[in-house]
């Protein structure tokens, strides 16, 4: 070896003990954050998933009935989704209730019953509200004199 060539030992990241960080203490540092974010996922990864998941559809149902509160079977319950502009009916069942079912949470919805020339008043279901299952009760009025 030359005057002039510096030997391996020599380089400054190789000096051992005079380094910065003394590498058993650096080492329990790195298996302790390790062992924390390890159980810190174990114990909160799951939960997180459950409450990401997003209903896939909606469902909508209820009783037409009148002043009263009587069922009134064979009304007709119209579903309006308001971003395709589609319209959906069907005739109330016994003692009034009806049900809508696959559909979609991110759309809007107006729904309105008929019965005999007679319609409730307009209701809207939101697609803010995060509920999968709405109950909306829908009132007819008897006709005027």
């Amino acid at each position: 070896m030359s005057a002039r060539t510096p030997s391996i030992l020599a380089l400054p990241l190789l000096r051992g003990p005079s380094s910065r960080f003394p590498p058993r203490r650096f080492c329990w540092g790195v298996y302790i954050l390790s062992g924390v974010l390890a159980a810190t996922w174990l114990l909160c990864a799951p939960g997180l998933a459950a409450k990401q998941k997003a209903p896939t559809t909606k469902m909508v149902s209820g009783v037409v009935m009148d002043k009263a509160e009587n069922g009134i079977s064979g009304a007709e319950v119209m579903l309006k989704d308001i971003q395709t502009g589609k319209t959906m009916a069907i005739y109330a069942g016994a003692n009034g209730q009806y049900y809508f079912s696959d559909l979609d949470p991110h759309h809007d919805y107006e729904i309105q019953a008929r019965f005999k020339g007679v319609a409730s008043e307009t209701r809207h279901v939101n697609s803010i509200d995060t509920r999968v299952k709405l109950v909306i009760d829908l009132t007819i009025s008897s006709p005027g004199p």
